[in-house]
């Protein structure tokens, strides 16, 4: 391990920066942002503006560039460094985005069923045919996008959706609209770590797995549980978060 990795008291410590997905909040890191605590890990779960507990603050201004700047000001608040960066779901374009502005306090980035977008792209360059009619449509009309079925995302325990359900809300429009400003290619200097969901099928992650399976630079990893990985499966997602390099 890395000095870098350590922390006073906490030999092999981590800081770690769990980006959530579209309609969800930091809520949903509750079990592995416990579990990775009490591994010793300094865990930071931010909620994106309009989202969760800050659903108050939903506008038809918020954008990804607004998540991103959500994400940096905590970084630059709590003066983090040597950050593991997790991305789940849209997060992944949150946290490509971030690296993007501030690459040199990276650890590792590590995208769990996330979008991995490359400079340029938006959410919606990569969504599924229904999901990428539905985002168009709420363009067309300025409103929020309501949450995608969890069944779809394979989410089939009613003790995780009764969980999950009332905490959802409408996900601003924007988001899934504006392109990232992304890194021209990924630092190979900082491991990059991609965990897909095959619980969540057909789905455009797919394509990612694919993609950095064959790329020596990325390790991938498969979890045999739903897109809501760390709800339905936080023992295994928690192992690989704290296995990634």
């Amino acid at each position: 391990m890395n000095k870098s990795d350590w922390a006073p008291g906490k030999t092999g410590a981590r800081t770690y920066v769990l980006i959530h997905g579209a309609w969800h909040g930091g809520w949903v890191w509750r079990d592995v942002a416990s579990a990775l605590r009490a591994m010793g890990h300094t865990v930071f779960a931010p909620t994106l503006t309009g989202l969760g507990e800050r659903k108050h603050l939903a506008s038809d201004a918020v954008d990804l560039e607004t998540h991103i700047t959500d994400v940096l000001n905590m970084i630059e608040m709590e003066d983090l460094n040597h950050i593991h960066l997790v991305g789940w779901s849209y997060g992944g374009m949150v946290a490509t985005g971030v690296l993007a502005r501030v690459k040199d306090r990276i650890k590792s980035m590590i995208y769990l069923d996330a979008f991995v977008p490359e400079d340029g792209k938006a959410l919606i360059d990569y969504a599924e045919k229904p999901a990428r009619e539905a985002f168009l449509k709420a363009k067309a009309e300025m409103m929020p996008i309501a949450p995608i079925p969890l069944k779809v995302f394979g989410v089939n325990d009613p003790a995780v959706a009764a969980y999950i359900e009332p905490r959802l809300v409408l996900h601003p429009w924007r988001c899934m609209i504006q392109p990232v400003k992304a890194l021209a290619e990924h630092p190979k200097e900082i491991p990059h770590t991609y965990i897909r969901c095959e619980g969540f099928d057909p789905s455009p992650f797919t394509e990612f797995l694919t993609k950095f399976a064959k790329d020596p630079h990325w390790d991938t990893y498969v979890l045999k549980t739903s897109h809501v990985a760390m709800l339905t499966d936080p023992k295994g997602t928690t192992e690989l978060l704290a296995k990634a390099r």
